[in-house]
């Protein structure tokens, strides 16, 4: 699966917080996915699926990581409407997204390097 990462929204929040405060940024963000992807994968129930795509939603958002918070939507709205089958089934899909993304932005933020590429 191809991760990608909306360069325009680092900048932005780059701009923000300064280039400095956005690789600490990056790895609360990466910590946090860490988390919840450890969430998803000790059987969570529908409603903390729900909960967790909610969190996921607008910070991966905030952080560029367009197509993550996306799914995460996807699986928020699925969940509010009952559709506990077609989540059960993606989640394999959501947890892989999540996993990759913490693993993505850990080695961007470990990179001074490829964080001043974005820019």
């Amino acid at each position: 699966m191809a991760i990608n990462i909306n360069a325009e929204t680092l900048k932005k929040l780059a701009d923000e917080v300064g280039v400095d405060t956005v690789a600490i940024l990056l790895n609360v963000f990466s910590d946090e996915l860490e988390q919840y992807c450890q969430k998803l994968s000790s059987q969570p129930s529908i409603n903390q699926i729900g909960d967790i795509s909610h969190a996921i939603k607008s910070s991966a958002a905030s952080f560029g990581a367009d197509d993550l918070a996306l799914m995460a939507q996807e699986c928020e709205y699925r969940v509010r409407q009952g559709q506990d089958d077609w989540m059960i089934d993606h989640l394999p899909q959501f947890r892989q997204m999540v996993a990759g993304m913490a693993i993505e932005y850990k080695q961007l933020a470990g990179s001074n390097e490829s964080i001043n590429r974005l820019f």
